[in-house]
């Protein structure tokens, strides 16, 4: 299965990354294929 995270948090390590992340973790147990995108622009 494919994964892909979109975070559009102005804030670049915060809250909503912090918790994208630990979902990843234990989708990647799974061995999952996962994308974060965290690189967008208004």
């Amino acid at each position: 299965m494919k994964v892909v995270g979109i975070n559009g948090s102005s804030r670049k390590d915060g809250n909503t990354t912090i918790h994208i992340r630990t979902v990843f973790k234990e989708l990647e147990k799974q061995r999952n294929n996962l994308e974060l995108n965290s690189k967008l622009s208004i």
